[in-house]
């Protein structure tokens, strides 16, 4: 699982972004991380191989201007540094990222072919391999590309075609599904985060200095009071002042939210009594709950059960460090732990 993280307001973004994204990192993510912000109408970017803590180490990234950004944190699927989050149209006008995979929707959506008719349109693309990487689509060139670069491209088209930045990520998303969500930014509306999920999770925040939105609500500040959960199937456009969220449209039927909390809960505390366990590993048991065989909305739950029985003080949870996805980097794994 991918980690991510949006915010709009008043504040400085870049430092609330990386905040965001390492209180995340470890339950996904950890291996690529990446950065993108607007200031005075211009987009900037940064992103590295390696975790938060390597891109504040090693870039500027957390001195990057604006008050509004989008920040990921990706898992260790290959490719070098442009495999990285978020990407970027190319003008460098507009700045993509996604959480997500193909799940129910592979062979149903051609994505070779979306990656073919990009390339006639004269999109050039910087997430490319010789290497045939994961399941990933491949070019008419025979290179490999990144399924989530090529989304930022279809939106950036969609967004000259409509001038309707919520329209642009709704064709998108329903021309070529999946199961995912995704934020983006563009220098044209430089005021607000739009965004969009099938099942994949989003949850947004509110604070008296803007509007947060994350894979989980782990990562919002304390002052964040006010919560909910983007529900599935839906388009979002954050802004200082609040949210406004309007239907995706179903592909194929609606997906429903059918994992129960209480469950979740109960399944992680007796699984914990075996003894500690990484976080990631609960993936698949929390997922088992559902009654559906896909385009299951896993995370929600499972994201909102851990802070709530950590904040009771039930269960606690440590960092451990694996190998990262170059020489000489680590990434960050949460291990959990009753108290």
């Amino acid at each position: 699982m991918c980690n991510t993280a949006a915010y709009v307001g008043t504040q400085t973004a870049a430092p609330i972004l990386l905040e965001m994204i390492q209180k995340q990192e470890g339950i996904g993510g950890g291996h690529y991380t990446g950065l993108a912000t607007i200031h005075e109408g211009k987009l900037h970017y940064r992103k590295v191989v390696g975790d938060s803590a390597h891109l504040r180490a090693t870039t500027d990234a957390e001195e990057l201007p604006g008050t509004i950004g989008i920040c990921h944190s990706r898992t260790p699927s290959g490719g070098d540094v442009e495999w990285g989050q978020p990407f970027v149209n190319c003008e460098q006008t507009l700045a993509y990222l996604a959480q997500g995979s193909m799940g129910y929707w592979e062979g149903r959506t051609d994505t070779d072919a979306m990656a073919a008719a990009l390339a006639a349109k004269g999109h050039t693309f910087r997430a490319v391999a010789d290497e045939k990487i994961g399941k990933y689509p491949v070019l008419p060139d025979g290179r490999c590309v990144h399924m989530s670069e090529l989304m930022c491209h279809a939106i950036s088209d969609a967004l000259d075609e409509t001038g309707d930045p919520e329209e642009a990520i709704r064709q998108a998303f329903t021309d070529w599904p999946a199961e995912i969500m995704g934020f983006y930014l563009t220098q044209r509306h430089p005021d607000t985060v739009y965004g969009a999920r099938y099942n994949q999770p989003v949850c947004i925040g509110r604070g008296s200095d803007g509007t947060y939105m994350a894979s989980t609500p782990r990562a919002f500040p304390n002052h964040v009071a006010w919560q909910m959960w983007l529900p599935p199937s839906s388009v979002v456009a954050a802004t200082v002042d609040g949210v406004r969220i309007s239907s995706l449209g179903p592909a194929d039927d609606a997906i429903v939210d059918d994992i129960d909390a209480c469950a979740v809960r109960e399944l992680v505390l007796a699984r914990l009594q075996e003894g500690p366990i990484l976080a990631s590993n609960l993936f698949g048991p929390v997922k088992a709950l559902s009654a559906r065989t896909d385009r299951v909305v896993a995370c929600d739950a499972f994201y909102q059960v851990l802070p709530d029985l950590e904040r009771e003080g039930i269960i606690g949870h440590e960092t451990v460090r694996v190998d990262g996805s170059a020489p000489g980097l680590s990434a960050p794994k949460v291990k959990l732990f009753l108290k």
